[in-house]
C-alpha cells in the first residue's frame, strides 16, 4: 500500500469517527451562547480543507512535490507513528469531553469545564492531535506541499484557540483564567 493511500485511509477513518461522534453528540445538546460568527466558522473550515488539499493533492512535476525530508523507510514509519498516535490522542480528548464537545466556538446547555484526561495539561488537545497528525503526515510525505499544509493547519488552530479562549473566559470567568495559568494551549512547553 502506498504512503498516500495509507495516510488517506488513516485520516478517513479518523474523520469518519469524528462525524459519527458529532452526530451522536449534536442530537443531545442545545446551544446556549456562541463565540463564533458563521463567517468565521466558514473561513476556518475553508482553510482546513485547503490545508488538506495542498497536503494530499499530488503536484506532479511542480516545486510543491520537492522532497524536504529524505525518503528513508524509518522516517516514513516515524511519521506514520506520529500520525496514528496524534489522532488517537484527539479521539481520547473527544471522548473525555463527551456532551461538552462542540465543533463551533459555543457553550452548550449544561456545559462544564473539563480538566481531566488530556485536558489536565493541554486546553485544546483535539487541536493538538490534528496539528501533530499533520506533522506526522508531513514527515511521511516529506514534500513541500505537506509542509505548507502543516503550517496552514497550525496557523488555523492558533487563530481558533485565540478566539475560543476569549469566549471561554467570558463564559467561565476566573475558573478558566486559572486553567490558563495551569495548562498549555496547544503544545506543551511551547504554546
Amino acid at each position: 500500500m502506498s504512503n498516500i493511500t495509507m495516510i488517506s485511509l488513516i485520516w478517513g477513518l479518523f474523520w469518519g469517527y469524528w462525524v459519527l461522534a458529532a452526530i451522536k453528540t449534536r442530537s443531545k445538546v442545545k446551544k446556549e451562547a456562541s463565540g463564533q460568527r458563521s463567517m468565521q466558522r466558514v473561513l476556518h473550515v475553508m482553510f482546513v480543507v485547503i490545508a488538506y488539499v495542498i497536503t494530499f493533492f499530488q503536484f506532479k512535476n511542480t516545486f510543491l512535490e520537492n522532497k524536504i525530508i529524505p525518503n528513508y523507510e524509518y522516517v516514513e514509519y516515524t511519521g506514520l507513528t506520529i500520525l496514528v498516535l496524534s489522532l488517537l490522542f484527539a479521539i481520547w480528548a473527544r471522548i473525555e469531553l463527551g456532551r461538552n464537545w462542540s465543533g463551533a466556538i459555543q457553550k452548550v446547555e449544561g456545559q462544564r469545564l473539563v480538566r481531566s484526561g488530556p485536558y489536565k495539561y493541554i486546553r485544546n488537545p483535539i487541536y493538538t492531535g490534528v496539528v501533530f497528525g499533520f506533522l506526522g503526515t508531513f514527515i511521511t510525505f516529506g514534500n513541500l506541499a505537506s509542509l505548507i499544509g502543516f503550517f496552514m493547519i497550525l496557523l488555523v488552530y492558533i487563530i481558533k484557540i485565540s478566539r475560543e479562549q476569549k469566549f471561554l473566559i467570558m463564559e467561565f470567568g476566573e475558573e478558566y483564567k486559572k486553567y490558563i495559568e495551569e495548562s498549555w494551549a496547544l503544545i506543551p512547553f511551547i504554546f
